[in-house]
């Protein structure tokens, strides 16, 4: 709420957006850190971590920041790790935001 003013809406309308969009992010990140690729894994995990700062998300923003970086940095070691623990963060995010929109 600190993050939209206390906006009530703009905060549903952001969390409508980012829940339609984040599904297909996660999907490229597994991909990516399956096939070890890392120019996919850095350009959807910092799309991803964009979206993740504007909703304030502070344990998944680092992991996607990390994968971000590990992409980058062509460093897929222990990608996997962070891409398992954002999926966890994202479950939980995912359940408050769609628990606004109820």
């Amino acid at each position: 709420m600190e993050r939209v003013g206390g906006d009530e809406e703009l905060l549903r309308e952001i969390a409508v957006l980012f829940l339609g969009e984040y599904p297909g992010l996660i999907e490229d990140i597994g991909v990516a850190v399956a096939t070890s690729d890392p120019d996919r894994l850095q350009r959807a995990a910092h799309t991803l971590k964009g979206s993740l700062g504007t909703l304030g998300a502070e344990r998944a923003y680092p992991l996607a920041l990390e994968l971000e970086m590990k992409g980058r940095h062509k460093q897929m070691d222990g990608a996997s790790q962070y891409y398992q623990q954002l999926l966890t963060c994202i479950q939980s995010l995912h359940e408050e935001l769609a628990s606004l929109n109820a």
